[in-house]
C-alpha cells in the first residue's frame, strides 16, 4: 500500500510532464509508443461489441484505441492527474479514480481486462489478480503486460574496461578476466527515475511467481507474448530499436477466467 501512496503522489505531481515527454515522443518514452502499447493492442484484437475495462489506465493512450475497434471502455486509476488527461484523450471512456486492488465495480461486469505496464505497483500480485477475476465474466480474458523474465534477469556491471548489462559469461581476452552476469531468480523493489523528480519504485517479480498468483486466482494463462518495437522506432532511436529486436523488454500474460 505504501507503494501504491508514492506512485499516486508521483503521478498526481508529475504526470502531465511525464505525458507530455510521450507525446513528444522523448527517447526514454518510445519503449512506450512504439513497443507495448501496439503489442498491446494487437494482443487484444477485436473488440466490437465487447466490454473492456483498463486497469492503470493512465491518460486513456490504451485506451483511445480500444474504443476504435469497437469495445465499451472504462479506465481507473490511483491518479486524479492522469484521469483529468484520459477524460480528455476519451470523453467517450467512462473513468473512475480509485484502486485496481479494490475495483469499483460489480462481479462479472466485463468481456476484457488490460493492465499496461500497471501491476508491477502492487506487491501482492494474488490480491490484485482475484480482484480482476471478481469483475470478469466466466471466460473473460486479462491481458497485462510487464517487464519481460528475459529483461528482468540481466545484471548490471561496470569497470574501466566494460560497461555490460546482460546475462552470461564476459571474458576479456586480454586478461582472462571472466565476468558471470544474471539475476533471474532476484525478486526485488526497483527505484528508477521516470522524468526529472519523477522517482519511481516498483515490484521485480519472477515468472514463477506471477503465474502461481494466476493460478490461485482462478486464471488459466493461455498465451504469453513477447513484444517487439515496430519499425517506427528506428526513425527516433535506431541503437535502442536494435536492442529490443534481440530480446524482449516487455511481454504480454493472456489469462482466461476458469
Amino acid at each position: 500500500m505504501a507503494i501504491e501512496k508514492h506512485t499516486k503522489k508521483m503521478y498526481d505531481l508529475y504526470g502531465k510532464e511525464y505525458q507530455r515527454t510521450r507525446e513528444e515522443k522523448h527517447k526514454s518514452r518510445l519503449y512506450n509508443e512504439f513497443l507495448e502499447v501496439p503489442c498491446m493492442v494487437k494482443a487484444v484484437g477485436k473488440l466490437r461489441g465487447k466490454t473492456l475495462l483498463d486497469i492503470g489506465c493512465g491518460a486513456g493512450i490504451h485506451i483511445k484505441n480500444y474504443l476504435k475497434a469497437g469495445a465499451k471502455c472504462s479506465g481507473i486509476d490511483l491518479s486524479k492527474t492522469m484521469i483529468a488527461l484520459a477524460k480528455q484523450n476519451c470523453p467517450n471512456a467512462d473513468f473512475k479514480i480509485g484502486s485496481m486492488t479494490k475495483l469499483p465495480f460489480k462481479n462479472s461486469s466485463f468481456d476484457i481486462v488490460t493492465a499496461s505496464l500497471s501491476i508491477d505497483y502492487i506487491e501482492n500480485l494474488q490480491s490484485l489478480f482475484k480482484e480482476v477475476n471478481r469483475v470478469l465474466k466466466t471466460g473473460g480474458l486479462f491481458y497485462y503486460s510487464n517487464e519481460s523474465p528475459v529483461a528482468s534477469a540481466r545484471e548490471r556491471y561496470e569497470d574501466s574496461n566494460f560497461k555490460i548489462v546482460g546475462i552470461g559469461t564476459f571474458i576479456d581476452k586480454k586478461s582472462g578476466k571472466m565476468i558471470v552476469l544474471g539475476r533471474g531468480w532476484d525478486e526485488r523493489l526497483a527505484k528508477w527515475e521516470m522524468v526529472p523528480g519523477m522517482i519511481m519504485k516498483t515490484y521485480i517479480k519472477t515468472f514463477r511467481t506471477q503465474l502461481q498468483a494466476l493460478q490461485k486466482s482462478n486464471f488459466e494463462l493461455v498465451d504469453f507474448i513477447d513484444c517487439k518495437p515496430i519499425p517506427a522506432f528506428k526513425k527516433y532511436d535506431p541503437d535502442a530499436y536494435k536492442i529490443f529486436t534481440k530480446f524482449p523488454l516487455f511481454s504480454i500474460y493472456v489469462s482466461k477466467k476458469r
